[in-house]
């Protein structure tokens, strides 16, 4: 069964669905990467992280592996209503965020890194954001599947 937009014929009134915080979502998913992105570029510019290249390992494989999940979701989830209009709600943010730490994963991974230049600072900044953004938004989409 694949599920419409309104009511995805399960029997279940509106009241008792979940409603779609994908704008709330978008808005935490910004402010905790800004914030994880500070965080993250303060400690490398202290020198704190003198490597960008394994949290670009740790970004890239763990985006590859939510969209693997994620292929895989969405494929068993046509028979489940609920999972189905969740994963419909969050979708775009949460492939925002997982392309974003692939390629930006990559782009890390790619570059050679000087601890003295300001590229790799940018790189690891676009890096923490991305897969902050992400994790958020899996956060998100579990949450609205859990409940």
């Amino acid at each position: 069964m694949i599920c419409n937009y309104d009511g995805c014929g399960c029997g279940m009134s509106e009241r008792k669905q979940s409603p779609c915080m994908n704008g709330i979502m978008i808005l935490v998913s910004i402010i905790g990467g800004l914030l994880f992105t500070t965080a993250a570029v303060l400690l490398f510019v202290f020198s704190l992280i003198t490597t960008v290249g394994f949290i670009a390992w740790v970004a890239l494989i763990t985006g590859l592996v939510l969209l693997l999940t994620l292929l895989i979701f969405s494929f068993t989830a046509e028979d489940n209503c609920k999972a189905a209009k969740c994963t419909r709600c969050y979708l775009g943010g949460l492939l925002f965020g997982i392309f974003g730490s692939i390629f930006t994963g990559l782009l890390g991974i790619a570059t050679s890194f000087a601890a003295v230049a300001v590229f790799p600072a940018v790189i690891l900044g676009l890096v923490t954001f991305f897969f902050a953004y992400m994790i958020i938004s899996t956060l998100f989409l579990l949450k609205c599947n859990l409940s």
